[in-house]
C-alpha cells in the first residue's frame, strides 16, 4: 500500500526566514565554533567523493566470453555493482574486449549500442535495462554528488536536491551523497540545481545538463537552534530542597548495580508511580512505561526521553499480538554510561517540554570526564538466565476427538495413553539455559581546560528460547569538553551503537512458538520436525507430509524456532554538541545541537509450509529515524538586597525536526525452500512511507530564591508543530511552583537535634501530546481492487499501466488540537534524626482534555471516520517515600527505602463512542469507556442474576427466587450459559504499587542489598490456559469426565453434568466460552534484585598491577515471584508497549537471572 501525503510545515514564509536571518547574524560565530568541534569528534564520518564514470579507468583483456562474465569482471575491478533482470538482458551473448586504461563510460557506451541497452548509474549501482522501442541506446544522464556542511565538511543527511523546473530530484543518504536520474530528452537543456536542508541556507546552481555530471554542494548554516530546559535539566541544576515539584531520581550506582541489559529496566522499583513492564524475557524485548496513569487513547504512554539535553527516539515499530517481540530504542543506551536519571512525572514538572511532555520526561545524563589522572574501568559480567515458570500440561491423554484416536485432530481429546507409550514433555521443549556476556571498558580524565570520557561496550546474549533468538549490542561512547578561554566552553558527545537481534513469533498466531508447542498432544514428538523421508515440515496435524505448500494447521515449534527468521540489525548514532559563552559574570549563552539517527534493517522469512503463509513469504524492511534538535538558552542570574533575593531568568528557543522513512518489500510464494532472497519469490510488493514533523518553540522561566527558604518558579512555553491544525497553530503551556523550607524558621531552631528539614511545595503545570502526523490531511491510497455491481464488467482503479488511488477512509481534521493535561500537585518533605528518617508525600490531580480519538462520520463525506478532540481523562493519586537508616555505626550501616503509590484513573467523557477498543482477541478486549478506568477488560461473561436480563424471552430475575446478585443461571442442560450482552469483566490497573529497597554495608567493603517490587490488584487476562483447555492439553483437563453440579438457579439447577470435551470446548473455557473465565488477579511481590558485593582494596595489588580496587558482585534479577496468578508470570503483556494492558496469550515468558560480575578500577 502506498500512502500519498503532503509535508506540512507551519514555519515557512517571509517572516519566518527573516527571523532565521536575524538569528544567523547574531550567532554565526557560535555556529562556526560548534561545527568546528563537530569535525574533531566525528572524524569517522567524512563525506564520500563521487567519481565520474569518465574518470574511472579499467584494463580488460577478455576474448569470446559471455556478457555476464564481462560484467562480473568489471565489478571485480571497480566499486560498482550491476543490477538487472536476467530475462531482459542478453547475458549469453559473446563479447571480446581488449582495452587498456579505458574509461568505464566509453566501455558501457559501446555495450549500450551493441546490445540495445540503457545504463543508469545510481551511486555505486548501475542499473541495466533493455532499450525501449524508439529509444536511443544510451547511458542515462545522472546528476551525482554530495552535500556537506561548508564549515565542518561533514555530510548532511536528508538534504533535498531538486532540478528545476523539471521537478526531479532526491535526498542525500547517510554519507551525504545524492543522485538524480535525468531523462535523455533533457540533455542539453538548462536547469537549476536547488539544494536545501533544515537549518541551512538554500543553494541554487545554474547548469546545462550533459553526460554524467558530478556536482558537490556545500551549505552554510542558517540558524542556530536552541535547547529546552527544566529546573533540573541540562540548563540549570537546582538543589533538591529548592524544588517545587516531585522528581524521581536514579543514581549511576543504582543503574549499574541493577545489572539490567537496558536503562529502562534498571529503573524498575526505584521511582514511585513509574510502572515498567518488560514484554517478555527475550533479550532486547521492549519495555512498557507508564507514569502517573494513562492519558491518551491513540498516543500511548511512553514518556519523552532526553539524553544530555537532546531528545532521542524511543519508538517501538512493528509490535503486534501475533507478531514478534520488538525493541524500543532506549535499548541502545549502554547502562554503564549513565551518570544519573531524573524522572519528571507530569506536566507540573515537565511543562517546559510542552506538547511532547504529557506522559512525563525521563532525563538521562551520561558520564563525563573529570580533571585529574586518567581513570580506567573494566567491567565484565556473565549472566545465567532461565524461565521463571512453565505452563503445566496434561500428559495422559493422546491426540484424538471424543475419546477416539485421530492423527489429524486439533486437540488431545483421544483415549488414555496405553502403558509404555512415550509422553513428550512439551512444557519445557522450547526452553534452554540462556546466557549473556557483557564487557565494558571506559577511560576518563582531563584537566581544568579539557575533559574526556570514552567507553566501549559489548553485550552478547543468547535467549532462553531455542532457535533464532539472540541479542548482540556493540557500543562506543565519547564525551569531551574543551574550554577555549575563560568565557567559552565547548562540550560534545557522540554515541554509536549497532545491534543484531533475532526474534521468534509469539502469541496469537498459527505460527506462534508456544502456540504450536503447548497445543501439541503429548503423544507427538515435536523434535522430529522434518519428515525423515520427504524432508518436509511435519506437525501433529500433518504428521506424514507429502506436499510443501500446504498449511500444517499449527506449525511445529521446532520449525518455527529454526526455520523461520526475524532479524533486526540497527545502526544508530546519537549525541549533541554544546557551546557555552559567558560574556558577563551574570550572563550565559548556550547553544546545543543534537542529532539522533538510526537505521533498522529487518528481514522476516516465513518458509513454505508455514501455517501463517503456506506458500512462503519474505519481507525486507528498512526503517530510518532521524531527529535533529537545536536549542538556544540565555540565562541571567542576579542578586538583590531585598529579601536576600537571588533571581534567575532563562529564555530560550527550540527547533526540532523528526523524520521517519520506511522502505519495505514483501515477496510472496517462495520457489526454493531455503533460499532467503526476494528473487526467490514469484511476486513482490514494494511499500514506501515518509513522515516529517517540524517543531518551533519559545520558552522562558523565572526563579526566585528569597530569604534562603522561599523558592518560586514560573515558566511558559509556546509550541508550534506541523501536526497542529490550522485553526490554532501555536499553543501555550504555563507552569508555576512554590517551595517553602519552613524548617529554617527560628521556631524550629530548638528542635534541630531531631527535626532537620521540612518543606512544603505546590505546583501547577500544563503539557500536551501532539496529534499523529498528517492527521490534518486526507490521504490517498493506491489500489488494485476491482469493483463490480454483479452485472456489468468490473471496474479497476489501475488502467493503461497507471496506478489508481482512492481516498483514505479517514478524513483529515484540519482543526485538530494537541491533547492538554493540566496537573496540580502538592506535597511535603520531612527529615528527622540527623536525616536518618526521611518522609516524602505528594498528592497530584491531573485532567487531560481534548483527548484525540477517531469517530465515525457520514459516508457521504467520502470517508468513514475522522479524528476529533473530544475526550477527558482524569488521573489522581498519592506518592509516599520513606527513607530509614536504623543503624549507622562504625563498620555497619543499614539503609531502607520504601515507596508507595496509588493512581485512580477515570475516563470522564467519551462523546460519540460507547467504547473504544485498545487491544483484543477472542478472549475479550481492552477498551476505553466513559465513567470507567482506562483500559478495562470488556467481553462475555456467564449469564448471572441481578442484571435484568431477558433470556429466551424470560426475565430470569422475576421467574426465579432465592438468588443473590451474581449467581449463575443454569439452563436445562445443567450447565451455565453465556450472557448475550458484553460486560465489564476486569480492570488491569493496579490498586497500588510499591517497593522496598534495603542494603547492609559491613566494614566499608561488603554490601548485601535487595529490592522487592509490589503490584497490588490489576487483573490479567490469562487466555493461554483457556486455549489449552479447548485443545485438551491443559493440566486442568485431566479431570475430563468428572461429574459436578454447578451452583445456581434455573431449569437445570441441581443437575449433575460431566466436565467433558464439549464442556471445555464450549462453556468451560475462555477460548470459546465466556472471556471472564480468563480474568485473574495479577497481584505479585517480586524479588527484583538481590546482591552480595565485595570491594577488594590492596596496596600490594595496586603496586603490582596499578589496579586500585576490584569489585566482585554476585547478584540476581527477578529471582522469585510470589503470586496467585496461574500463568507463568503476571508481569507480561502481549501488546508490547501499546495501550492495551494485561493480555497473556502464549507470550514468550519472563526470565530470572543470576549474574557474576567483576569490575577493575585502575
Amino acid at each position: 500500500m502506498l500512502n500519498l501525503f503532503k509535508t506540512e510545515s507551519r514555519f515557512s514564509g517571509k517572516n519566518y526566514f527573516l527571523k532565521v536571518l536575524k538569528l544567523t547574524a547574531l550567532y554565526t560565530v557560535l555556529g562556526f565554533l560548534l561545527q568546528g568541534l563537530f569535525v574533531n569528534l566525528l572524524l569517522a564520518f567524512s563525506p564520500t567523493e563521487a567519481q565520474n564514470l569518465k574518470d574511472i579507468r579499467v584494463n580488460l583483456n577478455v576474448v569470446n566470453v559471455s556478457l555476464e562474465q564481462v560484467l562480473q569482471i568489471i565489478e571485480q575491478k571497480t566499486d560498482f555493482k550491476f543490477n538487472y533482470i536476467k530475462e531482459e538482458i542478453p547475458l549469453n551473448e559473446r563479447a571480446t574486449v581488449i582495452v587498456e586504461d579505458e574509461s568505464l563510460y566509453n566501455i558501457l557506451e559501446v555495450f549500450a549500442k551493441d546490445y540495445g541497452l540503457t545504463f543508469n548509474r545510481i551511486n555505486n549501482q548501475i542499473v541495466i535495462k533493455k532499450a525501449e522501442n524508439g529509444e536511443t541506446e544510451k547511458i542515462t544522464v545522472v546528476e551525482i554528488g554530495s552535500v556537506i556542511d561548508a564549515n565542518t565538511k561533514q555530510p548532511l543527511i536528508g538534504a533535498t536536491v531538486i532540478l528545476k523546473p523539471f521537478s526531479i530530484g532526491g535526498m542525500t543518504d547517510e554519507n551525504g551523497a545524492y543522485s538524480i536520474t535525468v531523462p535523455s530528452n533533457l540533455i542539453g537543456k538548462k536547469a537549476t540545481l536547488e539544494t536545501s536542508y533544515v537549518g541551512y541556507l538554500k543553494v541554487t546552481i545554474d547548469l546545462v545538463l550533459s553526460g554524467d555530471i558530478t556536482q558537490d554542494i556545500a551549505l552554510k548554516e542558517d540558524i542556530l537552534q536552541m535547547q529546552t530546559v527544566v529546573v533540573t535539566g541540562m540548563g540549570v541544576e537546582i538543589e533538591k530542597q529548592k524544588l517545587g515539584v516531585t522528581i524521581g531520581n536514579v543514581s549511576s550506582e543504582a543503574v549499574v548495580n541493577s545489572k539490567a541489559l537496558d536503562v529502562i529496566s534498571a529503573i524498575q522499583g526505584k521511582v514511585a508511580n513509574v510502572e515498567i513492564t518488560t514484554s517478555s524475557g527475550e533479550p532486547g524485548a521492549s519495555s512498557y512505561i507508564r507514569i502517573r496513569g494513562s492519558h491518551s487513547i491513540t498516543g500511548g504512554t511512553q514518556p519523552l526521553i532526553v539524553v544530555d539535553g537532546s531528545p532521542i527516539n524511543n519508538s517501538e515499530i512493528g509490535s503486534s499480538t501475533g507478531g514478534y517481540t520488538q525493541m524500543n530504542r532506549a535499548m541502545d543506551i549502554n547502562p554503564k554510561d549513565i551518570e544519573s536519571i531524573d524522572v519528571l512525572k507530569g506536566p507540573a514538572a515537565a511543562a517546559l517540554y510542552g506538547a511532547r511532555a504529557q506522559n512525563g520526561v525521563i532525563l538521562i545524563k551520561t558520564k563525563s570526564g573529570n580533571p585529574g589522572k586518567a581513570k580506567v574501568t573494566y567491567d565484565a559480567s556473565y549472566t545465567f538466565d532461565e524461565i521463571t515458570k512453565v505452563q503445566p500440561l496434561q500428559q495422559i491423554y493422546g491426540q484424538g476427538d471424543k475419546g477416539i484416536i485421530s492423527k489429524t485432530a486439533i486437540g488431545a481429546w483421544g483415549p488414555l495413553l496405553p502403558a509404555g507409550t512415550p509422553a513428550y514433555n512439551h512444557e519445557r521443549e522450547m526452553f534452554q539455559p540462556g546466557h549473556t556476556l557483557d564487557n565494558n571498558l571506559s577511560i576518563s580524565g582531563g584537566n581544568e581546560w579539557t575533559t574526556y570520557y570514552l567507553s566501549l561496550g559489548r553485550t552478547d546474549s543468547k535467549s532462553t528460547l531455542i532457535g533464532n533468538s539472540s541479542y548482540l549490542r556493540n557500543s562506543v561512547n565519547l564525551k569531551a569538553s574543551q574550554r577555549i578561554n575563560e568565557d567559552i566552553k565547548v562540550t560534545g558527545s557522540i554515541h554509536y551503537v549497532d545491534t543484531d537481534a533475532g526474534k521468534l513469533r509469539k502469541g496469537s498466531s498459527v505460527s506462534g512458538l508456544l502456540t504450536g508447542s503447548w497445543r501439541t498432544p503429548p503423544d507427538f514428538d515435536n523434535s522430529v520436525y522434518l519428515d525423515p523421508v520427504t524432508g518436509l515440515h511435519r506437525s501433529y496435524r500433518y504428521q506424514n507430509p507429502t506436499a510443501l505448500k500446504v498449511t500444517r494447521g499449527y506449525d511445529n515449534p521446532y520449525f518455527i524456532a529454526y526455520k523461520q527468521i526475524f532479524d533486526s540489525k540497527v545502526s544508530r548514532t546519537f549525541g549533541n554538541i554544546r557551546i557555552d559563552y559567558d560574556p558577563l559574570d551574570w550572563l550565559n549563552l548556550s547553544y546545543t545541537l543534537g542529532n539522533d539517527y538510526s537505521s533498522d534493517e529487518r528481514k522476516n522469512v516465513i518458509p513454505p509450509s508455514s501455517s501463517y503463509r503456506p506458500n512462503g513469504q519474505i519481507i525486507t524492511e528498512r526503517l530510518i529515524n532521524r531527529e535533529t534538535d537545536g536549542n538556544l538558552l540565555i540565562t541571567a542570574k542576579r542578586s538583590f538586597d531585598f529579601a536576600d533575593t537571588k533571581a534567575t531568568l532563562m529564555l530560550g528557543q527550540n527547533m526540532n525536526e523528526s523524520k521517519y522513512n520506511y522502505f519495505g518489500t514483501t515477496g510472496e510464494d517462495m520457489a526454493v525452500y531455503d533460499f532467503h532472497q526476494l528473487d526467490n519469490t514469484s511476486s513482490n510488493l514494494a511499500d514506501e512511507y515518509q513522515s516529517i514533523v517540524r517543531r518551533e518553540s519559545y520558552f522562558g522561566q523565572l526563579t526566585f530564591d528569597m530569604f534562603n527558604q522561599l523558592y518560586l518558579t514560573a515558566g511558559l512555553r509556546n509550541d508550534g508543530s506541523s501536526t497542529f491544525g490550522k485553526s490554532k497553530k501555536r499553543h501555550w503551556y504555563p507552569k508555576f511552583s512554590a517551595a517553602w523550607e519552613f524548617s529554617k524558621q527560628d521556631i524550629f531552631a530548638n528542635y534541630s537535634d531531631w527535626f532537620n528539614f521540612g518543606k512544603l511545595h505546590f505546583a501547577y503545570g500544563e503539557a500536551g501530546q501532539e496529534p499523529e502526523v498528517y492527521s490534518t490531511i486526507t490521504a490517498f491510497t493506491s489500489s488494485s481492487t476491482a469493483y463490480s455491481d454483479g452485472w456489468a464488467a468490473t471496474l479497476t482503479s489501475n488502467a493503461y499501466g497507471y496506478v489508481g488511488f482512492y481516498t483514505s477512509p479517514t478524513k483529515g481534521q484540519t482543526n485538530i488540537l494537541p491533547q492538554r493535561s493540566k496537573e496540580f500537585e502538592m506535597g511535603i518533605n520531612l527529615a528527622f534524626l540527623n536525616e536518618r528518617v526521611g518522609l516524602d508525600f505528594t498528592y497530584y490531580n491531573s485532567k487531560t482534555t481534548d483527548v484525540i480519538y477517531s469517530l465515525p462520520i457520514a459516508p457521504s463525506t467520502g470517508s468513514t471516520s475522522q479524528v476529533q478532540n473530544a475526550g477527558t481523562i482524569q488521573n489522581k493519586g498519592i506518592e509516599v517515600g520513606l527513607n530509614l537508616q536504623p543503624i549507622n555505626i562504625p563498620d555497619f550501616k543499614w539503609d531502607i527505602n520504601l515507596l508507595y503509590a496509588s493512581n485512580t484513573n477515570k475516563v470522564l467523557e467519551l462523546p460519540g463512542a460507547q467504547y473504544i477498543s485498545l487491544a483484543g482477541s477472542a478472549i475479550g478486549s481492552s477498551v476505553v469507556m466513559e465513567g470507567q478506568p482506562f483500559g478495562i477488560f470488556y467481553g462475555s461473561d456467564y449469564l448471572r442474576f441481578g442484571r435484568n436480563v431477558v433470556y429466551n424471552g424470560v426475565d430470569i430475575d422475576k421467574k426465579y427466587s432465592g438468588w443473590q446478585s451474581g449467581d449463575l443461571y443454569i439452563d436445562a442442560t445443567g450447565y451455565p450459559v453465556k450472557d448475550p450482552q458484553l460486560r465489564i469483566i476486569g480492570d488491569p490497573n493496579p490498586d497500588w504499587t510499591g517497593s522496598v529497597r534495603t542494603s547492609f554495608t559491613l566494614f566499608d567493603n561488603l554490601q548485601i542489598s535487595a529490592l522487592f517490587d509490589f503490584f497490588k490488584g490489576g487483573d490479567v487476562s490469562n487466555g493461554t490456559v483457556g486455549a489449552l483447555m479447548y485443545f485438551g492439553t491443559a493440566k486442568e483437563t485431566e479431570n475430563r469426565g468428572q461429574k459436578t453440579v454447578f451452583a445456581g438457579y434455573g431449569p437445570g439447577a441441581g443437575k449433575e453434568v460431566a466436565l467433558d470435551q464439549s464442556y471445555y470446548q464450549g462453556i468451560g473455557s475462555s477460548f470459546n466460552g465466556p472471556a471472564s473465565l480468563a480474568i485473574e488477579d495479577g497481584s505479585y511481590v517480586k524479588l527484583r534484585e538481590i546482591a552480595v558485593a565485595y570491594t577488594l582494596r590492596s596496596e600490594l595489588i595496586k603496586s603490582w598491577t596499578s589496579i586500585s580496587t576490584i569489585d566482585i558482585r554476585l547478584s540476581a534479577r527477578n529471582l522469585y515471584t510470589w503470586t496467585k496468578y496461574k500463568g507463568i508470570d503476571p508481569e507480561t503483556n502481549l501488546a508490547g508497549t501499546a495501550n492495551g494492558r494485561g493480555f497473556d496469550y502464549f507470550n514468550n515468558p519472563q526470565t530470572r537471572s543470576i549474574i557474576l560480575s567483576l569490575r577493575f578500577n585502575y
